[in-house]
């Protein structure tokens, strides 16, 4: 916890990603990979697999974008930094480690920016007695045009998960509400990437599952709330949490998919 809160206090980031627990958010997965790398490790190979595979199908290299580069465990940023001109991290924040590894190269940039497009829309809104729902704004890229790539990263079911939480804190939404705006923050994303004339990446949990200690899927959910998504290149299995980390009787599976669609089609 010292760690965490050391991380917090020193790691530069916007003011709405400390305020809205974006800043919390990231540095809590840093820990978690911390206690969990071995349950990690494979789904972090499979991500960063399917993003070198749809780097080898791009015909131009001039920039790629990623979306929810985080702390780049998933992201093979060496094979894109020499595979392109320009390499574009986005994420709400980028911690030190992320920083350092970015300096190592000279065609690699962070923008910070809420991908989502709402969090704004929450504090200065919402918080202060707006009961209209903020409709979400995809973030403007520079230099669209030259875009190449563009990589969603582990990110499409998370980007509603703070808004939420926020809203819950401030507006009497039923369930089925927050369901329909989660769903409308994740298809406001899906069409967005679909607006770019370049190959995309999309890699993005498609089940949450509790699994007993006898292997059993005990609970199981829909993070995209009734999304579909398109027909993926290959699926795997992530323990995000083996059991004892966020329960004694269960542990947390993900069933993650990648796609990767070709310019001028949508995902």
């Amino acid at each position: 916890m010292i760690i965490e809160a050391l991380t917090w206090l020193t790691t530069p980031a916007p003011d709405w990603a400390r305020k809205g627990g974006y800043l919390k958010e990231l540095i809590a997965v840093q820990a978690r990979h911390r206690r969990c790398r071995a349950h990690w490790a494979p789904h972090l190979d499979n991500s960063r697999e399917a993003i070198q595979n749809a780097v080898q199908r791009c015909l131009q290299r001039r920039q790629a974008v990623v979306y929810g580069s985080g702390i780049l465990l998933d992201i093979p940023l060496t094979g894109l930094a020499e595979a392109f001109e320009r390499v574009t991290l986005v994420d709400v924040a980028h911690l030190r480690s992320t920083r350092r590894a970015a300096q190592r190269f000279k065609n690699v940039r962070l923008v910070e920016t809420d991908i989502a497009g709402v969090s704004n829309g929450i504090l200065l809104g919402v918080a202060k007695g707006a009961d209209t729902l903020p409709r979400p704004t995809p973030p403007v890229i520079d230099d669209t045009p030259s875009i190449d790539l563009i990589v969603s990263a582990n990110l499409l079911t998370q980007l509603p998960l703070t808004p939420c939480h926020l809203l819950k804190q401030h507006l009497d939404l039923s369930e089925d509400d927050l369901n329909t705006y989660a769903r409308y923050i994740m298809q406001v994303h899906l069409d967005h990437l679909a607006s770019f004339d370049a190959m995309k990446c999309l890699i993005a949990e498609t089940a949450i599952q509790h699994i007993d200690e006898q292997g059993q899927i005990v609970h199981e959910r829909d993070p995209l709330n009734g999304l579909v998504l398109a027909s993926p290149d290959r699926t795997w299995e992530w323990t995000v949490a083996p059991h004892g980390e966020v329960s004694q009787s269960y542990a947390v599976r993900n069933i993650v998919s990648a796609s990767t669609t070709m310019p001028h089609q949508r995902p």
